[in-house]
């Protein structure tokens, strides 16, 4: 059955693209850490939204999305991650569409994730890594390797 959410990676995927153009065209008039701070406060002001709706009105978001008060919070080194990889993204993919295109970037973006995900869902998700699996993924690595292939 095809729900709603399953169009959700499809419309991150073209955001992407958007966000990282527009962040191109901000840094090539007003600078890419113009663009980073743009981004990261904006982030910050609707986490900050994010956090204070979902701890007001809790029915109507899932149970994972507000603060959970009832657990003792011990920070971990590693939710750093997550921001670090967020500002590379912002900083790194507008410079990558300067130099080489959206397209190329993107397919690359692309390969990187269906490689990393066959191996988070073996290791993580214990779902195998089968031949069809593989082959997806060795096509999409040659897709992306012949699309830059001598432009």
């Amino acid at each position: 059955m095809i729900t709603p959410i399953k169009f959700v990676p499809f419309l991150l995927g073209g955001a992407l693209v958007v966000q990282s153009s527009l962040n191109k065209t901000i840094a090539e008039s007003k600078g890419l850490s113009t663009a980073c701070l743009i981004n990261g406060s904006l982030v910050a002001i609707f986490s900050l939204i994010l956090l204070l709706l979902s701890h007001l009105y809790p029915q109507f978001f899932s149970d994972i999305i507000p603060f959970n008060k009832n657990n003792k919070w011990i920070f971990k080194w590693w939710y750093l991650i997550p921001g670090i990889i967020g500002f590379c993204l912002v900083v790194m993919l507008p410079l990558g569409i300067m130099k080489i295109g959206a397209l190329p970037v993107f397919l690359g973006v692309i390969a990187g994730q269906i490689i990393i995900s066959l191996l988070y869902d073996f290791y993580f998700k214990k779902i195998p890594i089968n031949t069809i699996r593989v082959a997806g993924a060795l096509l999409t690595f040659i897709g992306a390797v012949l699309v830059i292939w001598k432009r």
